[in-house]
């Protein structure tokens, strides 16, 4: 067993590239995201149903169960079409995160101040306790401004008056959100979309299937003061809490910033090996094993191609009497993964005529003649013809009659 693990471990070493890393490093990355954004997305059983089709379709696969391979093989191709229909606003949230990821321009940090935390909880509480409806959006990482619509532009410092004056029952904008981004109010009298989940907003209002579509479809944070009732409300990652304490919504609001704001006390590289080390590292581990599963096939095989020849440093044309030969067969030994990265195309047998003198010269087609990419870790096995026998006119005859 050591035996067999040591041989491994020797194989795997020695065809192990840099390009493998960076394969693994990168699918990594991408797992990690699409694990951290599954167990926030209120779709998680429709992509779990998914997920345990494909296995059952793996594993039919691999035990050679024809029937059932055909039969769920049409059923994902169906499952496929459905989900882009179904979610395609989970999809697109998706590619918008991996859009923000590219984006390398300067951002304002954005941090949990005590100052803001305390208006909003103030704000909150007081209205509340006068029965005055407010809806407050709080902007996190993600865009929202296809989510929404209307509102007046306003851009003023966060303060408690203006978000009391922007909630009067007089104002001609209360019955709209307010937008926060920072110590900044961005704009107010904005309609949000509706929740379409009517279990989870129940006998709530309109306020609240507002907040909750809206967290459905974003990372912020939006707080909802009922009229009616005259509680406050919070809805993130399509959850709401409700009738929270000033207590609790100070404690969601804390986690709110810290979560999509964090303070950046430690190096780049230490924060990155801290937060969610957990799962980090399982990402990295599906990550590697999905590599060793489907990409590395250590298995040596030999295939053989028909590749040009060229000539290099010929005097002139004719110099050389008789046919060339213009192709030779070159068998090369390697792993499949290793010929699936293969370009046929880039193979050329490269031939220097420099020691080509008056007379005839054998030249030997060897693995230094052949170009190939050298990135791939491909051997040569065979050459045929191994040599090649070209012969050049005496002086005499290759002189041009120049001057009679």
């Amino acid at each position: 067993m050591a035996e067999t693990i040591s041989n491994f471990l020797r194989e795997l070493s020695g065809s192990f590239r840099l390009a493998d890393f960076f394969d693994i490093v990168i699918i990594s990355v991408f797992l990690y995201s699409a694990i951290a954004w599954f167990k926030q997305t209120a779709s998680r059983f429709a992509f779990l149903g998914m997920g345990v089709l494909v296995f059952v379709y793996f594993l039919a696969r691999t035990f050679g169960m024809v029937l059932t391979s055909l039969f769920f093989q049409a059923i994902l191709a169906a499952s496929i079409l459905v989900l882009v229909v179904v979610f395609q606003e989970d999809i697109r949230r998706v590619f918008e995160r991996i859009a923000l990821w590219g984006t390398f321009r300067e951002r304002r940090r954005l941090y949990a101040s005590p100052l803001n935390i305390d208006t909003l909880i103030e704000v909150a509480s007081t209205l509340a306790s006068q029965k005055v409806g407010a809806l407050i959006v709080l902007k996190g990482k993600e865009p929202i401004d296809r989510h929404v619509d209307g509102g007046v532009l306003l851009g003023g410092r966060l303060s408690k008056p203006l978000l009391y004056s922007l909630f009067d029952p007089h104002s001609p904008g209360h019955d709209g959100a307010a937008w926060i981004e920072a110590d900044r109010l961005v704009k107010f009298s904005v309609h949000l979309p509706l929740s379409k989940n009517a279990k989870l907003v129940g006998h709530r209002g309109t306020r609240h299937a507002a907040a909750l579509g809206l967290s459905e479809r974003s990372d912020a944070l939006v707080l909802v003061v009922s009229e009616e009732y005259g509680t406050i409300s919070a809805a993130e990652n399509g959850i709401l809490y409700t009738d929270l304490s000033a207590a609790e919504l100070k404690e969601r609001l804390e986690h709110f910033y810290r979560s999509r704001f964090p303070r950046k006390t430690e190096t780049p590289f230490k924060q990155l090996l801290r937060e969610d080390f957990r799962l980090k590292g399982l990402s990295v581990a599906l990550a590697a094993f999905l590599w060793l599963v489907l990409a590395y096939q250590p298995a040596t095989i030999q295939r053989t191609f028909v590749v040009p020849i060229e000539y290099r440093n010929l005097p002139r044309e004719g110099y050389v009497s008789g046919a060339k030969p213009t192709e030779a067969r070159v068998t090369l030994s390697g792993s499949e993964r290793a010929f699936g990265l293969l370009n046929p195309n880039q193979l050329i047998l490269s031939l220097d005529l420099t020691p080509l003198k008056d007379g005839q010269e054998v030249f030997a087609l060897t693995e230094e003649s052949l170009r190939r990419p050298f990135n791939l870790n491909l051997s040569v096995y065979r050459i045929e013809p191994s040599e090649i026998s070209l012969k050049a006119p005496p002086k005499a005859e290759a002189q041009t009659p120049s001057g009679r």
